[in-house]
């Protein structure tokens, strides 16, 4: 599954990937806080706590996506 899935992604989508690290993402996220203080500007971010809302994940609708990205029915 997890090869299907990141075959998929996008370099910058690193989260909890192999070989990846969220070093780059927090050092990202500090320097887009930074410049939305520096330009006076509205930013909105949303941190999303996954292993809550797994609970609330329609599975029919979730297996249609993996499906759909070549993720195996049997895993």
């Amino acid at each position: 599954m997890k090869d299907s899935v990141d075959a998929q992604l996008r370099d910058q989508q690193a989260g909890f990937r192999k070989d990846r690290s969220c070093t780059d993402q927090t050092a990202t996220l500090r320097i887009i806080v930074q410049q939305s203080i520096e330009w006076n500007s509205s930013l909105h971010i949303s941190f999303i706590d996954y292993e809550n809302a797994v609970d609330s994940v329609d599975r029919t609708t979730l297996w249609k996506l993996l499906l759909h990205y070549g993720v195996p029915e049997k895993i």
